[in-house]
């Protein structure tokens, strides 16, 4: 029987999905555990006959053309188009609050620096996010 801890990686060697690193130690352990051994061996032979007893299918000669035009279409297609825009919105009325905020704030200084920092954070950092969303999303 196969120590419980080795199975899902035995099964993923099986797969050729295992890491290089996890490769190397079950290697190592297989190489001394009998019952971890006769589990890949159980393993692989199922995969082998598997592949000989289910026929492979075929595809019509139209696929991968009709494959190659779907994947054109979908990255042409722009997802979220309308975020620049909301993120926009939500900038905008940002600093205007930020606004209302300092103007209520003005005869009381050392708050009102702290809010114009603020204020002026939130700015540049909207500003620099339309910058990359215009850049990745083609708005100008």
């Amino acid at each position: 029987m196969a120590c419980s801890e080795f199975e899902d990686l035995i099964l993923d060697y099986c797969e050729g999905a295992a890491p290089a690193a996890d490769r190397r130690l079950l290697e190592s352990h297989i190489a001394a555990c009998a019952g971890c051994r006769d589990f890949l061996a159980q393993q692989q032979e199922l995969d082998l006959r598997l592949v000989k007893s289910l026929p492979r299918p075929t595809l019509s000669a139209a696929f991968h053309q009709q494959l190659a035009a779907h994947i054109a279409a979908e990255s042409r297609t722009p997802r979220f188009g309308w975020l620049p825009r909301a993120l926009n919105t939500v900038g905008y009325l940002s600093l205007a609050t930020a606004a209302g905020c300092l103007i209520q704030q003005v005869p009381h200084a050392a708050s009102w620096v702290g809010l114009a920092t603020l204020a002026a954070s939130a700015s540049f950092g909207i500003w620099e996010m339309g910058k990359a969303l215009r850049s990745t999303y083609g708005h100008r």
